[in-house]
């Protein structure tokens, strides 16, 4: 993912200037596939990462590409100026660079909503198993299944000669995966 998020907007940034037009569209196209890239790449956790380190990357890949070309003529007043220039000149490529992150993030969240929610599963997310009853009418040329008979509980003697019900205790660890 790091070499996707950070290689593709240098890359971008580099052929710009080898180019002459600096922050054209090589180095737009570069900063907007390497956020999608990485954005696709990228873990559950680290999807708002790509998203907010898309602009400080790409910004520092232009003035990188930038100073390399030109070592010597920028010093001082000069790279002050270059600099305000290189940021709002970047300014529309870090922006399209996070609208393109967000779109995959956008777009990966709903794929992974509905791969939760296959036929095979209900909307709560638990697995059916075959054999248990499912909520609706029953099927046309099948008899409805027949509800389970209630179990009746198990008494447990705390002491001698006295009947307790047993209570089944929760289980209180977390079902989350």
């Amino acid at each position: 993912m790091p070499a996707a998020s950070v290689g593709l907007p240098v890359a971008g940034a580099v052929a710009g200037e080898l180019a002459g037009g600096g922050g054209g569209p090589l180095f737009a196209a570069g900063a907007v596939l390497g956020a999608g890239a990485a954005a696709a790449l990228c873990g559950r956790a680290g999807r708002w990462w790509v998203v907010i380190a898309a602009p400080p990357v790409v910004l520092a890949a232009r003035a990188g590409a930038a100073l390399l070309a030109d070592r010597d003529g920028l010093r001082g007043k000069a790279l002050a100026s270059a600099a305000v220039r290189w940021v709002v000149g970047a300014f529309p490529v870090m922006a399209a660079a996070v609208v393109a992150a967000l779109l995959v993030v956008v777009v990966r969240v709903v794929l992974d909503r509905r791969a939760r929610r296959r036929p095979d599963r209900p909307a709560n997310g638990r697995r059916r198993t075959p054999g248990t009853a499912t909520a609706g009418p029953p099927r046309p040329g099948r008899p409805a299944p027949e509800p389970p008979a209630p179990e009746a509980p198990t008494l447990v003697t705390s002491s001698p000669g006295t009947p307790v019900p047993e209570t089944p205790i929760p289980d209180r660890r977390s079902h989350r995966g």
